[in-house]
């Protein structure tokens, strides 16, 4: 398996395990907030549009090595707004929720540590390139 994806993988499961190891800490009312349909819709369509992503990353630098540039720029700045519109959907429905604090902040470390993963990969996929 390629050093790229096993970067992306263990960031993936850092991150998820920083966010479920803060659920576990809250409160049962609060973690009826969390689970509410709003918060979760946005982190699994997120979670699978980001693993579309990279699989169609990894496929157009497989196939078409020689535009590594152009594609890399694309996916850069696509997962890149991708991240940041859902964290920022994400944050504000916990914030109309009242979630508390401390769980906002986890799953801020959560997102940024996967986001690094995914910025890492792009970058480990197109240094192969160089």
């Amino acid at each position: 398996m390629d050093i790229s994806f096993i970067v992306l993988l263990a960031t993936i499961f850092i991150g998820r395990f920083i966010q479920m190891s803060a659920f576990r800490n809250l409160s049962d009312e609060d973690k009826t907030k969390v689970l509410s349909k709003n918060i979760m819709q946005v982190s699994q369509i997120s979670l699978f549009i980001t693993f579309a992503m990279v699989l169609i990353f990894y496929l157009l630098m497989s196939n078409y090595s020689a535009q590594y540039k152009s594609i890399s720029i694309i996916f850069f700045g696509a997962i890149l707004l991708l991240r940041i519109v859902t964290f920022s959907i994400a944050r504000k429905n916990m914030i109309i929720n009242a979630i508390p604090e401390n769980y906002m902040r986890k799953y801020f470390l959560s997102w940024f540590i996967t986001t690094v993963g995914v910025v890492l990969f792009v970058f480990l996929m197109v240094k192969q390139y160089f």
